[in-house]
């Protein structure tokens, strides 16, 4: 269509199009995504009672950033915010601040649950893993198999020590009573019919010589021992890490939710700017339409976020050994909207990390264990073809009447020499089976070599990798911004197209996204990391 030539028949279109545009802004201002959390310790913003969530999805979720002035009057008599308003994030601990789904009819029972009873609502990475460690069932099962292996040793040790043992028997006998010439006369005489026996024995039994098998047996099982324990500690690890990658992977789909928000205002932000344009006769009902379905598609994406964000919270909820119901938030220790802030651990080399790995690993100690574990086996299967010296002793008394009375010592010491001559091969393959033992720990500890290596390498250069992208993205959000609101302002003034405002926009949402990712996959890769070289619990 043709637009108009007159400036004074313009100019009155485009004042009502850039008032409407300020009242748009100015909403946008009101929103309260745009101040960030308080610099209150963690400790204090958990104790402190939780953020309440929304009942309904707020009608701004974007915020100007500081220094947002009264809106002056530009070229052409048209009003505009001087500067352009800053896009921001709030602070994630808050959850997910509307009903799932935003748009549709929510189920009841299905979105935000209760707050959990014994924990607090808001925790830390600290207070997460020390709930995963009460709570978990796999440390338990992991404590238990360190016990089986400690009273294992203590059996091996009971090899050395004497046996001793009291015996006490009592017994009556009955026998049919009979009689028998008496060679001395003509008469019978009756033979007894019954008789009571006592006796009470003390016997004693101690090891001599076996070679040294029971000294082996003892090493073995002190070296499972050791393997069982280095295990646990390795399940803690394990645990830490998944309790880490929830947490931060919960922040990231609250986050994602906040960007989500945003790009619904951003389009209808861009909606009234089509309407306005539309009012002042330089625009058409396509255009509208145009603007609009992104606005549609932000909706869609909106509620794909949501279900993320919840899946992503019983996630979290349910790697602490909580109900996957209950509502349970990380603290937000990451200032998404200052990326060039954020600290970080140190990067060392890779002969540095995989040293230190190789030295902290419990899975590697494990190995370690396991090897020598399984040697000590093999030498006490060896020792079963030397000769074993057994001393013994007992003293008791005994009755010697038929009444069982009229009791009498009796005591005895000796030594038992066995030499082993020939046992049908059992010896022989009880050595050969410890032997394939010693080759597979063997194995198995090369295996855990190798993937420490590749953990440490990975771990390495996803860290750095993570690092630079959360450069980057925190210049890609700069430009975003730079770019939307330029284009904003061309679009005012009718010098640019609807396609390019809407790449403008779409461009910011993106460059929040990757802001938002970049971040939080650098926390994931530090503790990609530190769990690599063993060194993401205390």
């Amino acid at each position: 269509m043709q637009r108009p030539n007159d400036r004074s028949v313009r100019t009155p279109s485009i004042l009502r199009a850039g008032l409407m545009v300020v009242a748009a802004t100015a909403s946008i201002a009101g929103s309260a995504w745009g101040t960030r959390a308080s610099a209150a310790p963690p400790s204090a913003r958990v104790a402190s009672a939780p953020t309440p969530r929304p009942s309904a999805l707020p009608k701004q979720a974007l915020s100007p950033g500081p220094g947002v002035m009264t809106p002056a009057v530009g070229p052409s008599g048209l009003l505009q915010p001087t500067p352009f308003p800053q896009y921001t994030l709030g602070p994630a601990s808050v959850g997910t601040a509307m009903p799932f789904p935003a748009y549709g009819s929510p189920v009841p029972g299905v979105g935000v649950g209760p707050a959990p009873t014994a924990v607090p609502q808001v925790v830390t990475l600290a207070q997460a893993e020390a709930i995963a460690f009460a709570r978990t069932p796999t440390l338990a099962s992991a404590r238990a198999d360190e016990g089986i292996a400690h009273a294992s040793k203590r059996l091996a040790q009971t090899g050395y020590y004497p046996n001793l043992s009291a015996q006490a028997d009592t017994s009556r006998s009955n026998r049919q009573p009979g009689s028998a010439p008496n060679p001395n006369s003509t008469a019978f005489t009756t033979s007894t019919t019954s008789s009571t026996s006592n006796s009470l024995s003390v016997n004693l039994r101690q090891l001599i010589f076996d070679g040294g098998r029971v000294a082996a047996s003892i090493r073995a099982a002190s070296y499972s021992e050791a393997a069982s324990i280095d295990t646990y500690r390795f399940d803690l690890d394990t645990v830490a890490l998944n309790v880490a990658e929830t947490y931060y992977a919960e922040l990231q789909a609250q986050r994602t939710t906040a960007v989500a928000v945003e790009t619904v205002q951003l389009d209808l932000v861009q909606e009234d700017l089509v309407r306005a344009q539309l009012a002042a006769g330089v625009a058409t009902q396509v255009d509208l339409a145009t603007a609009q379905l992104p606005t549609a598609q932000a909706r869609v994406a909106l509620v794909k976020a949501q279900a993320a964000e919840l899946s992503a919270q019983a996630t979290f909820a349910n790697a602490m050994g909580l109900d996957a119901n209950v509502d349970v938030l990380p603290f937000d220790d990451t200032p998404v909207s200052a990326t060039g802030a954020i600290s970080t651990i140190p990067v060392p080399t890779y002969d540095q990390a995989i040293a230190r790995a190789y030295l902290l690993r419990p899975d590697y100690a494990a190995a370690e264990h396991s090897v020598q574990a399984s040697r000590a086996s093999l030498q006490g299967a060896r020792l079963q073809w030397f000769p074993t010296l057994t001393g013994s002793a007992s003293a008791g008394t005994s009755s010697t009447d038929v009444t069982g009375g009229t009791f009498r010592n009796a005591n005895s010491i000796g030594a038992t020499l066995s030499i082993p001559i020939y046992d049908q091969g059992v010896t022989a393959a009880d050595i050969l089976q410890q032997r394939y033992q010693v080759d597979k720990a063997l194995a198995q500890m090369d295996v855990t070599r190798n993937a420490i290596q590749l953990a440490v390498k990975q771990a390495l250069v996803n860290l750095v990798g993570a690092r630079s992208q959360v450069d980057e993205a925190q210049a890609e959000y700069t430009k975003a911004v730079q770019v939307l609101n330029a284009t904003q302002a061309q679009y005012r003034y009718g010098v640019t197209t609807l396609p390019l405002l809407l790449n403008a926009q779409v461009g910011l949402t993106t460059a929040l996204s990757d802001q938002v990712t970049a971040v939080y996959n650098l926390r994931q890769a530090e503790q990609t990391y530190l769990f690599a070289v063993g060194a993401n619990t205390p």
